[in-house]
């Protein structure tokens, strides 16, 4: 399958995919709208494709159309007014048109956080599409983690795609990847495609809460940028990386069964392996993909 480059028709973000992924629904990194992606390119193409935007969600609030009459105005606006203020409590975005209330669902942001002890707190931000992120913490490892984490909540099926571009050299054992993680709790089962500073790719993981992780030998070869891939199906967890954007994904060892709660969490993770010290990545390319239709390859 041949990868392909397209733009958010929203913010302008160029996204990646391959052409098993035409027509599916991805998140852009930037904006967080959701997109659908276009079928790939002729072979020859020379230019940039533009996703389509999903279409907002408008619900239509039943009972609250125009009426005529003062009382029948005056009641209408009152019922108006409560709604909006019910519906803003609850974190949803609403609108008036038409004699009509409509609501719009907004999509989830990233969010971030410190995990365990890491002695100096994380930061993030983002410009272009791209996150540089900073995170201290002893590593990603035994029974408890300690690192900085971008991230969003996953219902069941998912794959995190991220292109690392660097990573700061705080220790040999510095880490910068794309996690799954049941919760934000440092001893937490999780699923991690990392790589260290020289470059080399490593799948980590946790099976049972507060437990010695596993993990895998380093492979991939030295050398940034490297693309590295988490991906979810049931219970089974496999990590994934690549050199460049056309090369084919290599699993990083095989397939880990976890048995985690369908409600999870998945994002970016930097980890100095030197508490109270910052190490700092940047990732570039970030595509979310949920369900199950989010490939392996």
């Amino acid at each position: 399958m041949s990868e392909f480059k397209f733009a958010c028709p929203v913010c302008g973000q160029h996204m990646m995919c391959d052409s098993s992924q035409g027509g599916s629904v991805m998140t852009c990194p930037t904006c967080f709208q959701q997109i659908t992606a276009p079928q790939a390119p002729a072979p020859d193409a020379k230019f940039i494709l533009t996703g389509t935007k999903v279409s907002e969600k408008k619900i239509l609030v039943r009972g609250l159309d125009a009426a005529t009459g003062p009382a029948s105005a005056n009641k209408t606006s009152t019922t108006i007014v409560i709604g909006v203020v019910i519906l803003l409590l609850a974190g949803v975005v609403v609108f008036f048109f038409g004699g009509k209330l409509w609501e719009l669902v907004s999509p989830s942001p990233w969010r971030a956080t410190d995990v365990g002890y890491v002695g100096t707190p994380g930061s993030f931000s983002q410009a272009g599409g791209v996150f540089t992120v900073n995170g201290s913490g002893a590593d990603v490892w035994l029974k408890a983690d300690g690192f900085y984490c971008l991230f969003q909540p996953l219902d069941g099926d998912g794959a995190l795609t991220a292109q690392v571009l660097n990573l700061k050299d705080t220790d040999l054992w510095a880490k910068a990847g794309v996690m799954i993680r049941e919760t934000t709790e440092a001893g937490s089962k999780m699923a991690v495609a990392a790589v260290r500073p020289d470059g080399q790719a490593q799948f980590i993981w946790r099976s049972t809460t507060g437990e010695d992780a596993g993990a895998s030998p380093t492979m991939g070869g030295l050398g940034y940028p490297k693309w590295v891939k988490i991906v979810r199906t049931g219970d089974s967890f496999s990590a994934f990386y690549k050199m460049n954007a056309k090369d084919a994904w290599q699993q990083i060892s095989e397939s880990q069964t976890i048995h985690m709660s369908p409600s999870a969490q998945i994002g970016l993770i930097v980890c100095a392996h030197k508490m109270g010290t910052l190490s700092q990545a940047q990732f570039d390319q970030v595509t979310l993909q949920t369900g199950k239709n989010a490939s392996l390859k």
